[in-house]
């Protein structure tokens, strides 16, 4: 298993925007193949972790990275 630091959000955005985005991002994770997905508290904000399995020591059901355009 492969463990990842997949973002953090600052816990002074409003609760029902927090939930969306954790919502959405679990359901990303979960589509990718995630077999674990958890907050880590020790983190400052809302630290959001993933464990992917592996196979032949690289991760599987991952996307690559793509390049994301910015928000307007």
């Amino acid at each position: 298993m492969h463990e990842f630091q997949i973002l953090t959000l600052s816990s002074s955005l409003p609760m029902g925007l927090m939930d969306e985005i954790l919502t959405r991002t679990e359901t990303v994770l979960q589509d990718h193949g995630a077999s674990r997905i958890w907050i880590d508290r020790s983190q400052p904000g809302l630290t959001v972790l993933a464990e992917f399995p592996t196979a032949g020591g690289t991760t599987v059901g991952t996307a690559p990275v793509a390049e994301l355009s910015p928000l307007v």
